[in-house]
């Protein structure tokens, strides 16, 4: 909140949080990570893995779980919220190009900038070019 220069760009913070719910992003995520579990139980099964490996197999397959379906599917969550959250601001009323500008602030903020394909997030420019592709389509 500290990061909001006015009641627009706060909406665009409670626009995404709102979308997030309606898409059901939580439960998503709770479905993916239990049916990954299972994909792995069942390889390691097939696969025969013996005991003495299970651990190696089980931080190995978590790795690719994770790299190859979890967190692709988490940015694909952040962007739709991002979308949606424009959308419904807009819609409330809200000068959606205030979501864009926030997001550019954000951006300037310090700290970890994790390599986008090991992060939840999609990366800063990606996430700018997007929500600013999506105000285009609102006008």
């Amino acid at each position: 909140m500290k990061l909001t220069a006015n009641d627009d760009q706060i909406a665009c913070m409670m626009g995404r949080e709102i979308a997030r719910v309606l898409a059901r992003h939580g439960a998503e995520r709770v479905s993916q990570r239990q049916l990954a579990e299972f994909w792995g139980e069942l390889l390691s099964s097939a696969l025969k893995v013996p005991a003495k490996y299970q651990s190696a197999y089980q931080s190995a397959y978590g790795a690719a779980a994770n790299i190859g379906v979890i967190l692709p599917y988490s940015r694909k969550h952040e962007s739709e919220a991002d979308a949606s959250g424009v959308t419904l601001m807009y819609k409330a009323g809200f000068n959606p190009s205030e979501a864009a500008k926030f997001w550019k602030n954000m951006a300037t903020q310090g700290g970890d900038k994790t390599p986008e394909f090991l992060s939840t997030h999609p990366s800063d420019l990606r996430r700018i070019a997007d929500i600013e592709a999506e105000i285009k389509k609102l006008k």
